[in-house]
């Protein structure tokens, strides 16, 4: 199946908007008017067509509003179907995150746009107004790098579920007030549609994930303290394991260290092997001095697994595997997935001692002739690039990055300006809100 990338996903839902509005608004026969009507900067309507400009883009933005927050719930319900559409959990947030943000562009264009009725009051105006001011306040609290780092993450994620209340909002607001949206067929059953649509998956999501979402209980069988703020955390199932592919991740919560917060971790342990593994850095409140906060005989409560970063999802059969420093977890587990692929795994890291599993990588490679690794030491060699991979076929060899954004955006340039497919290169995203 194609992957539904962001690159595809905008102008799909752009394209769909004014398809609908087109074939709409050309057999459109209606009489609606603007008998008297205000804009926020363009003056007063008196007795004007449905076909001035205010109406029409104003009554557009809206419906891309609310269908963009519609698809934007359903992403939240982290649904397996719908992670296969938009190619692993990791894309398909980039897109929710991204589409929040344009949303709150779309509101305003909507804002500063349509015509206010004055003929009557309507309970649905005031409610608009609301809704609007809240959306901007939550994605503003959401989305702003700022506040990102200031809130603690269970906090986010609650403030987050407020936006579907106030989605609602906005919905009932549309449904009260008098619009073109409402006489026009094809459009009116889509956005409408697409707002029962987004409201059901913000209750599942908010009210009934926990419900029906399977939790895998886990004790933990050792802490290990790696050094350089990274910390190993070996586990064993309760009851029923978690079945997952090499290079996926999963959603952990530790009630040792909080009851309410999970965080995404990328599992470094293999699929066949009898205990779960996963690698983690200091990058944060919750995952700073981690081996001090968990201790043996602790509980895990995991949800997963997610993801596409995986030899399953890899059509290349020679591949050249890029690490930026933790973002080797998930070749620890791709390690010992390979069968006749030729791989050269180069982990990009600051000192070579920083490499600490290079015993465990050089026990993989001494098995398997296939695999090979560099430990790439920016002290001694610079940063990577391009040039400085061991490959003859460029344009043939599969590429698959995990680290830092700086490491993914400028070798991902750098192979295409060699003519290597963007199709071609494989990563994996660090941050989730």
């Amino acid at each position: 199946m194609r992957i539904l990338k962001q690159e595809i996903y905008f102008p799909i839902i752009i394209a769909i908007h004014f398809l609908f509005w087109a074939i709409d608004l050309y057999f459109y026969q209606g009489t609606f008017m603007e008998i008297s009507s205000d804009t926020l900067f363009f003056g007063e309507m008196t007795n004007a067509s449905w076909k001035n400009i205010h109406r029409i883009l104003g009554e557009v933005f809206s419906s891309w509003v609310v269908t963009v927050f519609a698809f934007n719930f359903l992403m939240a319900t982290r649904a397996k179907w719908v992670e296969r559409i938009f190619g692993g959990l990791d894309k398909m947030y980039l897109i929710h995150r991204r589409s929040g943000i344009i949303a709150v562009f779309l509101l305003l264009a909507h804002f500063i746009i349509v015509p206010r009725d004055l003929t009557a009051f309507n309970p649905g105006k005031p409610l608009g107004f609301y809704a609007f001011v809240l959306i901007l306040i939550g994605v503003l609290l959401s989305a702003a790098p700022i506040f990102k780092r200031k809130i603690p993450y269970h906090k986010w994620i609650n403030i987050h579920k407020l936006m579907g209340i106030f989605y609602v909002m906005g919905v009932l607001h549309g449904l009260m007030v008098n619009s073109l949206i409402k006489e026009l067929p094809i459009t009116r059953i889509y956005v409408f549609g697409m707002s029962f649509i987004g409201i059901a998956a913000w209750v599942y999501r908010a009210f009934l994930f926990n419900l029906f979402n399977k939790k895998y209980h886990y004790q933990i069988t050792a802490v290990n303290d790696l050094g350089y703020q990274i910390t190993e955390v070996l586990m064993k199932p309760v009851k029923k394991e978690l079945n997952y592919l090499a290079g996926q991740f999963a959603f952990f919560k530790f009630p040792a260290i909080d009851k309410r917060e999970q965080h995404p971790f990328t599992i470094s342990s293999h699929p066949y092997e009898n205990t779960l593994r996963i690698t983690v850095k200091g990058l944060g409140d919750y995952t700073d001095d981690l081996a001090n906060k968990l201790k043996v005989g602790d509980t895990a409560h995991i949800e997963g697994a997610y993801g596409h970063f995986s030899s399953s999802y890899i059509k290349e059969s020679d591949q050249i595997w890029i690490a930026g420093g933790i973002g080797i977890t998930p070749f620890l587990s791709l390690a010992k997935d390979i069968h006749p692929n030729k791989v050269h795994l180069y982990w990009c890291v600051n000192k070579p001692e920083e490499a600490v599993y290079l015993d465990e990588l050089k026990e993989l490679a001494r098995k398997n002739p296939n695999f090979q690794f560099t430990i790439w030491a920016s002290t001694a060699s610079g940063y990577l690039s391009a040039d400085q991979l061991e490959t003859n076929h460029y344009l043939s060899t599969g590429y698959l990055i995990c680290g830092p954004k700086a490491l993914k955006d400028n070798l991902t340039k750098q192979l295409m300006r060699k003519g290597v497919d963007r199709d071609h290169i494989y990563d994996e995203e660090f941050a989730f809100r």
